[in-house]
């Protein structure tokens, strides 16, 4: 399985001289800039999609970011001395299909931060990030955050926060990340906002435990309402996570629940229990596998739904992997949950409230 990361297999283009954006001199000591991506398309079937008007058929398209986003971005440091490093990342997410920008047209969406990195006391990022949700639970998704995989159950698996403050720091084999946001979406809301310090307002709180095979995860994430209204209003998630590498394969199991009374957010992230597990396989050196099983009790709809998922990926080399995603999900007579997500949230596809939905995505991806 392609281990899925922001920063993964880059190629380097070192600048001796540092670089300079309207700003002259010599570099302070040694530093670095990377250059890195992935692009990934492919062709995806889904069954009882829904239609213009308003019916279910069949959809057949050519996807982007079936297995992984794409994306391209550049991340540096320089080395100050003392173990103490000054970092940055841009890095911008795109659809392979038509070339336009994702995470709301944001230019720098994926991540836009710099901070401060210590061997001894940790490291401090300002800007747009990627929350504890995503940075630990990216680890313990047996899909591998294909976009049939956790993503799809909770879009905040793939959480990111503008105007956000984070730490994060190491003990041993205990790992410590939080983060606070003083507006976490500036393009749906105007924050921060004067007088009102709750609009907007995003805490987050994750730990992992990371010895030999065995991986330990939990994060609480709070999201107030992104308006003065429904600043008192709040988005809770309990999340909870662990997996296990036993030769060839690592095992692997989560629970989340999550609270919400944000009546604007009510439709996108309803309240649930969710709970998953799944396996992934090193059959060869160059064929991985992967199965997993998500299942949701929703409440306020009194509704459940099971997604599961098969994938495989196929490496030409140490850069390119053809793939195949395939899902299967079962709905009851209220559930309204696709393959890629809960239907009226962020899904690439959509499915008629009760319906059950197969979706395929066949694809090449490549990494530089």
């Amino acid at each position: 399985m392609v281990k899925h990361t922001p920063l993964a297999r880059p190629s380097k283009v070192l600048f001796a001289c540092g670089i300079g954006i309207g700003i002259s001199g010599a570099a302070h000591a040694q530093s670095s800039v990377t250059l890195y991506g992935i692009v990934d398309s492919g062709v995806t079937y889904v069954t009882h999609a829904v239609t213009p008007q308003g019916s279910s058929g069949t959809q057949v398209a050519l996807g982007t970011g079936n297995r992984q986003n794409s994306r391209w971005g550049f991340t540096g440091k320089e080395d100050l001395g003392n173990g103490l490093r000054a970092i940055f990342t841009l890095e911008s997410g795109m659809a392979m299909n038509t070339g336009a920008l994702q995470q709301g047209g944001r230019l720098f969406g994926r991540q836009a931060f710099v901070g401060l990195e210590s061997d001894r006391l940790g490291t401090m990022m300002l800007g747009r990030q990627m929350t504890p949700m995503y940075r630990y639970f990216l680890a313990l998704d047996p899909l591998g955050y294909s976009s049939y995989g956790l993503s799809a159950q909770d879009a905040q698996f793939v959480g990111r926060a503008d105007n956000a403050v984070s730490y994060l720091g190491h003990v041993g084999p205990f790992e410590l990340n939080a983060l606070y946001s003083f507006g976490y979406d500036a393009v749906a809301s105007n924050v921060p906002v004067a007088g009102s310090f709750r609009v907007g307002k995003q805490y987050d709180i994750g730990g992992r435990y990371v010895q030999g095979p065995l991986n330990l995860t939990f994060v609480y994430e709070q999201r107030q309402g992104s308006v003065i209204a429904t600043s008192g209003d709040s988005e809770r998630r309990y999340v909870a996570g662990g997996s296990y590498s036993i030769g060839k394969a690592t095992l692997y199991g989560g629970y989340e629940l999550l609270l919400n009374d944000v009546p604007s957010t009510l439709t996108a992230s309803p309240p649930q229990s969710m709970a998953f597990a799944g396996v992934r396989y090193k059959a060869t050196p160059a064929l991985d596998l992967a199965a997993a099983a998500y299942y949701h009790a929703y409440r306020h709809v009194d509704a459940h739904a099971l997604s599961t998922g098969l994938n495989a990926d196929y490496w030409l080399s140490k850069r390119t992997a053809l793939y195949t995603d395939i899902t299967y999900v079962i709905n009851s007579s209220k559930a309204a949950l696709s393959a890629t997500g809960w239907a009226t949230s962020v899904a690439t596809t959509t499915v008629k409230t009760g319906a059950n939905q197969l979706a395929v995505a066949v694809g090449v991806l490549h990494k530089f």
